[in-house]
Order: structure tokens, then C-alpha cells, then sequence
């Protein structure tokens, strides 16, 4: 009788044992899977944030560069209706016929333009104002090199433009390295004294650094 009491006590002990590993066992696997389940959803979340990021950083640059080209086109038709002016004053050529050269319409050239041209209704000729202080963005010659510098007014504009012309022709062997400095040595252009030296002239001509094809388009507002 005692030997049965203690088998099932013994009994009743290994019972609960096997109890306890059960349930020990069955909390690390839902530990487990919570676990798993909280890397999963940190995952997704993290998935989730990138891809936000990444459509941000998408929908941003999207709406910079048409920005950026839209700026790029204004710039340039700006630039087109300033040589239009600068050509219309020195009397090359209609209205009409500059619109064309400069690749511009009516709209454009008076929207850039504006007060600075007048007539152009009941068979009026178009006429341009006689000058104007706009800010144009020009080729200055400064010691290190010609430098886009922002530049007020077509008469110091015309001015810089008369430089140009007269460097080139000094690079054509038009003009005389002597005549050449006694003309522009210590002349100063908004404020700037324009670099003369005629040997340093010469040598980043040859070595290509002077674009003087290109150097009359920046003046194109000059009178």
C-alpha cells in the first residue's frame, strides 16, 4: 500500500514536471514567434520608409529639373530679346526681320522687353528706347579671365561691347598693341578696371582661353 502511494506520488511529480517543460516550451515558441513576427513588421516598416524616402527623393528631382529647363528658357529668351534691342538700335535691320533673327515672337520680345519698345499698333513702326539701366549678365576682362559679372545699364554695356570689338581687332591684327593700351590702359567700366595687357592677351588667345566668337553675345542688350 505504502509502495503505491509513493509510485503515485512519483508519478504525480513526473506528471507535473512534463507539465511545466510543456508549457516552458510552448512560451519560447510563442516568444518566438513574437519575435519573428515584430522583425517582420519592423522589416516591413523599415521597407515601408525607404520606399517613402525613395518617392520623395524621385518627386523632388521631378519637380527640379523641369524648374531647372524653365529657368534655362527664360534665360535664354531673355538674352534673345536683349541682342534684338541692341540690333534694333543700331538700325540692323525691322522689327520684323530681327524677330526672326533672334528666334523670338511679338509676345516674347515685349514681355522681356516691355517699356523698352514703343509703336508697333496702327501701322506704327516699332521704335526702341534710346537706353535703359537693365542688369545684364556680360563677359567682363579681369586679370585671372573674361568673367560673367552682372552689369547695369546698356551705356556701360555699349561700352564693354566697344572693348570687345576692339580686342578682337587687336588679336585680328587690326589694331596696334600701342594704340590698343593708349585707348584702354586705366579705363574702368562699372567701377572695374579692364585687364590691357597685351602680351597676356596674346598668349591666352594662343593657348585658346579667349572665346572671341563668342564674347559679342553677352553684350547683347549694349545700345
Amino acid at each position: 500500500m505504502a509502495r503505491k502511494l509513493r509510485n503515485n506520488k512519483s508519478g504525480s511529480r513526473d506528471s507535473s514536471s512534463k507539465k511545466r517543460s510543456t508549457g516552458r516550451t510552448h512560451a519560447r515558441l510563442r516568444n518566438s514567434a513574437r519575435s519573428k513576427n515584430r522583425g517582420k513588421n519592423q522589416q516591413r516598416s523599415l521597407s515601408t520608409q525607404n520606399s517613402s524616402s525613395r518617392s520623395k527623393i524621385a518627386r523632388d528631382r521631378s519637380l527640379q529639373i523641369p524648374a531647372m529647363m524653365r529657368r534655362a528658357r527664360e534665360n535664354s529668351s531673355l538674352e534673345r530679346s536683349l541682342a534684338l534691342l541692341a540690333d534694333l538700335r543700331r538700325g540692323e535691320g525691322s522689327y520684323t526681320e530681327l524677330l526672326r533673327k533672334h528666334h523670338l515672337d511679338t509676345r516674347t520680345a515685349r514681355k522681356y522687353l516691355g517699356r523698352d519698345l514703343s509703336g508697333g499698333t496702327g501701322g506704327q513702326r516699332v521704335r526702341p528706347s534710346k537706353a535703359d539701366s537693365r542688369v545684364r549678365p556680360l563677359l567682363f576682362p579681369y586679370s585671372s579671365g573674361d568673367i560673367l559679372t552682372r552689369i547695369r545699364g546698356s551705356h556701360t554695356a555699349s561700352r564693354l561691347s566697344e572693348f570687345f570689338h576692339d580686342r578682337d581687332k587687336l588679336l585680328r591684327g587690326k589694331l596696334s598693341a600701342d594704340n590698343f593700351e593708349a585707348k584702354w590702359r586705366g579705363v574702368r567700366i562699372a567701377g572695374q578696371e579692364l585687364f590691357t595687357d597685351t602680351a597676356t592677351i596674346f598668349l591666352r588667345a594662343d593657348a585658346g582661353d579667349l572665346k572671341v566668337e563668342n564674347l559679342y553675345a553677352s553684350a547683347g542688350g549694349a545700345e
